[in-house]
C-alpha cells in the first residue's frame, strides 16, 4: 500500500498535481480512494505488486519520454500485471497504444480530458473487477494453512525475477527450508502439532523476509524463499537466522519435549554459471537442500557450483596509492576482488578477519618492520593453508632466497608491465587451486 495512507485502493500516476487531484476526486465522487503520484516520483517506480490496490490509473503526457517509458511498462504488465488500468491519454497516441489487447486484465484507453459521469463509473466497474481479481488470486496462489504462497505460484514468480534479473544483470538468490522429521513430530505428538511446526516456522519466515522477498509453502514440509538482488552471502545469512529461530520452537506434551530443526540448500544466479533459467536455479537449490538433509539435517547448504565460481580475493599492499589503483585495475580484469592495503596494520587487521587467495607485498612495506618476523606472522595467522605472496621491489638489492624461505613466491621488480601482475597472479593462483 503507497506510503501515507491507509485505505488507499486506487493507484494515480499523474504529469502534473493539478490534473492527478481533478482524477482523484472524480475517483472519490465513484467511492473508492485515491492515492496520487504526481510528476517525476511516479516514474521511478520499478516493481508494483501491491495487494491493497484494486485499480491503477494514468494522466500521462505521451509527449514525454519518461512517461512513454511509464506507460508501455504498466501496459506490458511490468508493474501491477494483474490489476485493472485505465489510461488517460495526451500526446500523440499510437494505434497499438489505443487499442493493444491484454487477456490478464481489463486495459482502458481515454483521451484527455475525461467526463466525470463515464470516468467514475469506468472506475466503478474497473475497481470492483480488480477486487474480484484479487480475491481470486489470493485463494488460487494461496497455500490455506500459512497463506504463503503456493508452490506454483511461487515459482511463477521465481520466473519473473529471474527474467528481471538476467535483463538488468542482477543477483537471485533461492533458498529451500525442509522441517527435520516432520514425520517424527506427527507420529509423536499428533498431526495437529505438525500443523503447528509449519505455521510457526511460516512465521519465523515471514520475520526474516525482506518485503522485496517471495515466500512459500512449497511441500508438505517445505518452504521456498526468493531473494531478489541478493548473491549466496546474503542468502546464507538469511538462511542461518532462520534455521538458528527455529531451533526456538519447542513441542511440548507431558513429560515429552522435542526441538524444531530445519534444513537449507541454497543457490545464487550468477553465481553458479551453470544456472541459465528458472529451472536451473530450482534444480540446484533442490540438490544443495538435500545435501543439507543427507548430512543430518539442521543446516544450511550451498550450492557447490557456486562455491567453485567464487570470485577470489587478492590482498594488495603498498604505500604508493597510485600502484594501489593501478594493481586494483589490473586485477579486477580477471574478475578477481581486490583488497587494498596501504600500511603493514592494515595488513595483519585483515588477515586477523578472512584470508586473501593472494597477497600481492610491497617489499619496502616489509622492511619498516623486522621483516621475518612479519613474513612468518602473515603466514600463522592464516593455519593449515599457506597464503602465496608476490613480492614487489623497487630495486635489485634482495636476498631473493632468503625471502623465498620466508614464503614469498614470485618476485615483480617495479615499475612493471601492464600484463606481467595479471600473469604472474593467474599462475600462482592456479597452482595454489590444485
Amino acid at each position: 500500500m503507497p506510503a501515507g495512507s491507509t485505505r488507499a485502493n486506487v493507484l494515480v500516476f499523474s504529469a502534473d498535481r493539478e490534473s492527478g487531484e481533478r482524477l482523484c476526486r472524480m475517483i472519490a465522487a465513484a467511492g473508492e480512494e485515491p492515492f496520487l503520484l504526481a510528476g517525476a516520483e511516479g516514474f521511478l517506480i520499478d516493481r508494483g505488486d501491491d495487494e491493497a490496490i484494486d485499480l491503477v490509473v494514468t494522466d500521462l503526457d505521451l509527449a514525454d519520454p519518461a512517461a512513454v517509458a511509464l506507460h508501455g511498462r504498466l501496459r506490458d504488465g511490468e508493474v501491477f500485471a494483474l490489476i485493472p488500468q485505465i489510461h488517460v491519454l495526451r500526446g500523440p497516441v499510437s494505434a497499438e497504444e489505443r487499442a493493444r489487447p491484454d487477456s490478464r486484465r481489463p486495459v482502458i484507453m481515454l483521451r484527455h480530458p475525461v467526463a466525470a459521469g463515464d470516468f467514475e463509473g469506468r472506475v466503478r466497474l474497473a475497481a470492483e473487477i480488480g477486487r474480484l481479481r484479487r480475491e481470486l488470486q489470493r485463494t488460487s496462489t494461496r497455500d490455506p494453512m500459512t497463506g504463503l504462497c503456493n508452490r506454483p505460484h511461487l515459482l511463477h514468480r521465481l520466473e519473473e525475477e529471474f527474467s528481471r534479473a538476467r535483463r538488468y544483470r542482477t543477483p537471485l538468490s533461492l533458498v529451500f527450508f525442509d522441517v527435520d522429521h516432520l514425520r517424527k513430530i506427527n507420529d509423536r505428538f499428533g498431526h495437529s502439532s505438525g500443523d503447528i511446526v509449519i505455521r510457526r516456522v511460516a512465521e519465523v519466515l515471514r520475520h526474516q523476509v525482506r518485503k522485496e522477498d517471495i515466500l512459500g509453502r512449497t511441500g508438505e514440509e517445505s518452504f521456498g524463499t526468493i531473494l531478489p538482488g541478493n548473491r549466496y552471502r546474503g542468502a546464507a545469512v538469511f538462511a542461518s537466522k532462520v534455521r538458528t529461530q527455529t531451533e526456538e520452537i519447542v513441542l511440548r506434551r507431558e513429560e515429552d519435549s522435542l526441538k524444531v530443526r530445519v534444513s537449507a540448500g541454497i543457490s545464487s544466479y550468477p553465481d553458479n554459471r551453470s544456472v541459465r533459467n528458472a529451472e536451473d536455479l530450482v534444480r540446484a537449490t533442490e540438490t544443495a537442500l538435500a545435501e543439507a538433509k543427507a548430512r543430518g539435517g539442521n543446516r544450511v547448504f550451498i550450492d557447490e557450483a557456486v562455491l567453485r565460481h567464487e570470485r577470489r580475493v587478492i590482498l594488495v599492499a603498498d604505500a604508493d596509492r597510485g600502484l594501489l589503483d593501478l594493481a586494483e585495475d589490473l586485477l579486477s580484469m580477471d574478475d578477481y576482488r581486490v583488497i587494498r592495503a596501504s600500511t603493514v596494520s592494515t595488513v595483519l587487521e585483515t588477515l586477523r578477519f578472512r584470508r586473501p587467495d593472494l597477497l600481492v607485498l610491497d617489499l619496502g612495506i616489509a622492511e619498516t618492520e623486522d621483516e621475518p618476523a612479519l613474513l612468518e606472522k602473515i603466514q600463522t595467522l592464516s593455519p593449515g593453508k599457506r597464503i602465496p605472496i608476490i613480492g614487489l621491489s623497487s630495486g635489485s638489492g634482495m636476498d631473493v632466497d632468503r625471502l623465498t624461505d620466508l614464503g614469498v613466491d614470485r618476485f615483480i621488480t617495479k615499475p612493471f608491465s601492464v600484463s606481467l601482475l595479471r600473469s604472474v597472479a593467474r599462475e600462482l593462483l592456479d597452482a595454489y587451486r590444485s
